[in-house]
């Protein structure tokens, strides 16, 4: 038995493609991968960490995301959705 081709995709074509998906996946050199579910203590520990660090960054020009924003690696061809982030000034 032959093991199965990788299908390699460009970031633009994986752009396109999770605009129209259900799920979210992330992307790293070509290469797209489904995001697996989390449990309760990892969705804990991430709502406690992204309002420690809100509650830290009040009043500075940075701000803090949930896995609902994308985050962009460009050194290193990586889209993702990590459970918490910070931005600051100026975010692109």
């Amino acid at each position: 038995m032959e093991a199965a081709e990788k299908r390699l995709r460009t970031a633009s074509e994986y752009l396109a493609w999770e605009r129209e998906a259900d799920v979210k996946h992330e992307f790293l050199d070509g290469e797209v991968f489904s995001m697996a579910g989390g449990s309760e203590k990892h969705a804990l520990l991430a709502a406690n960490i992204n309002r420690e660090l809100g509650n830290h960054l009040k009043g500075k020009p940075c701000r803090v995301y949930t896995s609902d924003m994308r985050l962009k690696a460009e050194e290193l061809d990586f889209y993702a959705y990590p459970d918490v982030q910070v931005a600051c000034e100026p975010r692109r």
